[in-house]
């Protein structure tokens, strides 16, 4: 897919406004650092997200466990680094 359409995407997301809101949230996420469920070289957070979502591989509740796994992972590097500490 060399360029991302409204049409690539709304094929999954027949409601317009669900669609932005839900690129805006991937873009967020990519921009945090969470990795890329697409491999598709340097493109920006948006085009990324809008790329992943033609493909269909982001839904909301896709969205919501990639949110709580990478919670889970801060809260465990944290508490690693905390033990160091008191360790020290």
């Amino acid at each position: 897919m060399a360029r991302v359409t409204v049409e690539d995407c709304i094929r999954y997301y027949p409601n317009r406004f669900e669609m932005v809101h839900l690129a805006s949230k991937r873009a967020r996420q990519l921009l945090k650092g969470m990795p890329p469920l697409l491999e598709t070289g340097s493109d920006k957070p948006t085009v990324q997200a809008l790329r992943e979502m033609g493909e269909g591989l982001i839904s909301w509740d896709t969205l919501y466990d990639m949110e709580a796994q990478e919670r889970q992972r801060l809260a465990a590097a944290y508490a690693e680094e905390e033990a160091e500490n008191e360790a020290s």
